[in-house]
């Protein structure tokens, strides 16, 4: 019995190994496809692995060529294009202004009327004042070339020499560098805004919505050089050479040549601004040169004193102060003659978005500058100008003002228009700047 029981347990032992063995052949094969699966991939991974390492050798040379080309930037922070970087490198900024002018007084056509230091002239008008577009490529240690333009249109945008007019005009445009020298010395090459005055043309740069009478003793741009540079954190200075003091003209017609120079001082409550202009003027002030327009009729030596001094007492009270001094010789004595005046204006922020502010000046001019070869009187002018700003957004401010010019001398003649000697104008403006 003994004997069945180990054939059947031997029968069954033999039957399962037989099983078992059949059933390795196809597990066999299996592994064995799947070796040469991998083993196929693997010389895939291969093959592209040495095909980007051709095409990364490619790139890299490519780059090389665009780099030395100029047309990208290869920094630390990636691939960027050098003309994309040059845009991200330029400022824009500017301002649209609009404005209506009404005389109180009876009679049409120009406010100034003979007055021709009065800067925004048009009685009973609407106007566009001035569109300006600014572009700058400031200079700074890292990037010593640069350059600024600023183009305007518009009315009193374009009161160069008391001429208005819609046309386009180049206001400034000059190539800048900052030599390595001492703590760097800006050059600026081209037409150029005058250091000089405590307004400017650009409204927005201004307390009121007109300038002042000072203003016209002033000039507006020049066409040269300049060298600036900071002495310190508070003291700066300017120095150049124009082709003439008041006629800013591209085109120089003899060897005379007109200087300037200024030194400025800004602390944080207080700043002075001390600066002489003198030189050769041939065209456009008073007379013959000087401030105020008229026609060429001899070349004129001009020197122009001009100081500045402002001050903030407070964080809502800005004041300023200018005065201003012009000597004028020419060929013939009848243009040989004196101008100055002062002007003093502050604006107190009532709120966050309105202020007001005030001007009062003194102009006195020659009589041989302000009308060459008549007789009478020095021409001697007052005026006060009343304003109120208010901001209707971020960059977006209204503005009313109320102005009384009146002639204390007049020369024997009428300074203002309709044979007045004093006027009263009322000026509404919006404007945005950007």
């Amino acid at each position: 019995m003994r004997s069945k029981l180990i054939l059947v347990a031997t029968v069954v032992a033999g039957l399962v190994l037989a099983s078992q063995m059949a059933a390795a052949d196809p597990v066999q094969e299996q592994l064995r496809l799947m070796e040469q699966r991998m083993a196929q991939m693997e010389d895939r991974l291969q093959a592209t692995s040495d095909d980007l390492r051709s095409a990364r050798v490619i790139v890299d040379q490519q780059q090389g060529l665009l780099s030395d080309a100029g047309l990208i930037d290869l920094s630390d922070k990636g691939i960027r294009s050098s003309v994309s970087s040059f845009v991200e490198s330029i400022e824009v900024s500017g301002v649209i202004a609009a404005s209506y002018n009404h005389r109180l007084v009876d009679g049409q056509g120009s406010i100034a009327g003979g007055n021709s230091l009065f800067r925004h002239p048009d009685a009973n008008t609407f106007a566009l004042d001035q569109f300006w577009l600014i572009l700058d490529k400031p200079v700074n240690e890292d990037s010593r070339g640069g350059f600024h333009v600023e183009y305007v249109t518009g009315q009193t945008g374009l009161s160069q020499g008391g001429n208005n007019t819609d046309e386009p005009y180049l206001y400034s445009g000059y190539v800048s560098y900052l030599a390595p020298i001492g703590d760097g010395i800006q050059i600026d090459v081209g037409r150029l805004a005058t250091p000089f005055g405590a307004e400017v043309e650009q409204t927005n740069g201004n307390f009121f919505v007109t300038q002042g009478n000072l203003f016209g003793l002033q000039p507006v741009t020049h066409t040269g050089i300049s060298f600036s540079t900071a002495v310190s954190d508070e003291v700066s200075m300017v120095f150049g050479i124009v082709n003439e003091v008041y006629s800013d003209t591209f085109t120089s017609t003899d060897n005379d040549k007109a200087y300037y120079g200024q030194v400025s001082y800004g602390g944080d409550a207080f700043g002075l601004n001390v600066g002489v202009i003198t030189g050769d003027d041939s065209a456009g002030g008073i007379g013959t040169c000087g401030p105020g327009g008229g026609a060429t009729r001899a070349d004129c030596s001009v020197t122009i004193v001009d100081v500045v001094m402002t001050a903030d007492p407070t964080d809502n009270l800005s004041l300023w102060a200018n005065f201003d001094y012009v000597n004028t010789s020419g060929d013939d004595r009848a243009f040989n003659g004196e101008a100055y005046g002062i002007a003093v204006a502050g604006r107190l922020g009532v709120t966050d978005k309105t202020g007001i502010a005030t001007r009062v000046e003194y102009v006195l001019v020659d009589r041989s500058l302000a009308a060459p070869g008549a007789g009478g009187d020095d021409v001697a002018v007052f005026s006060l100008t009343g304003t109120v700003d208010h901001s209707l957004t971020d960059n977006l401010v209204v503005r009313g003002e109320i102005r009384w010019d009146t002639a204390t001398d007049d020369g024997g003649g009428s300074v203002f228009a309709n044979s007045r000697d004093d006027q009263v104008t009322a000026i509404a403006e919006i404007y945005y700047a950007f």
